[in-house]
């Protein structure tokens, strides 16, 4: 990946603090998550709660790879709209 790039994703604001982050249907989504983490730990104890845990963590690094794709692919697409007559 260009470093370029990678740079810029760093500079661009953090989802936490965009709009969709206050979007209800978001807000249910991880509501549901929540839940489902306690539910887990309810039932299958804090071990299982944890290996859920340290899942999402590393899920969510991989979820980061794909933003990382869009967001280049979104900032080659602007450039060539830029350089288009």
């Amino acid at each position: 990946m260009d470093k370029h790039i990678e740079e810029l994703f760093e500079q661009a604001q953090p989802f936490d603090e965009g709009e969709l982050y206050r979007d209800p249907e978001y807000m249910r989504c991880n509501n549901i998550t929540f839940d489902l983490e306690k539910k887990m730990g309810e039932l299958y104890g804090p071990e299982a709660q944890k290996l859920l845990n340290d899942f999402l963590y590393a899920y969510f690094e991989v979820e980061r790879f794909g933003c990382l794709h869009y967001f280049c692919q979104g900032y080659l697409a602007a450039k060539a709209e830029e350089k288009a007559p």
